[in-house]
């Protein structure tokens, strides 16, 4: 499998852009852009991964699973996004090393298994929802 710095390089010249443009459109620094093409940084911060996708006119979530951030499980025709959102979420609270985050604890996962989360989550959300509403 390519690194994720051949992959950036490769959609960053399909879309004719130098190192520098790909800086001045995503605000990551050139330097920055460079040492992850070359393979001197590893996978860049969601935030990171944002900008670009945005500069390079292409679905955030796309470069998010290009990183390995996550993966799309598809079982008879239904697509589970095992993260994205969660991803985002946790960088706000600066909430980087929970294990609920980590691609590989999702690797294992069916789809039955995935409901359930699914319907877990929507249980978690609707009591934070009402404790809010407590706390106005």
């Amino acid at each position: 499998m390519e690194s994720f710095g051949k992959q950036l390089r490769t959609l960053r010249e399909k879309r004719h852009l130098t190192v520098n443009q790909l800086a001045t459109y995503s605000g990551v620094s050139a330097a920055g852009i460079s040492r992850i093409e070359n393979g001197k940084r590893g996978v860049p911060k969601p935030a990171t991964i944002k900008k670009l996708a945005d500069a390079l006119k292409i679905p955030y979530e796309e470069l998010m699973q290009t990183a390995g951030y996550i993966e799309t499980v598809q079982e008879t025709g239904v697509s589970y996004d095992t993260g994205c959102t969660l991803l985002e979420k946790a960088e706000t609270y600066e909430l980087h090393d929970l294990s609920l985050l980590e691609r590989e604890n999702w690797r294992h996962l069916s789809k039955e298994d995935l409901v359930l989360l699914d319907k877990y989550f929507a249980f978690l959300s609707a009591e934070a929802k009402k404790r809010t509403n407590e706390d106005s």
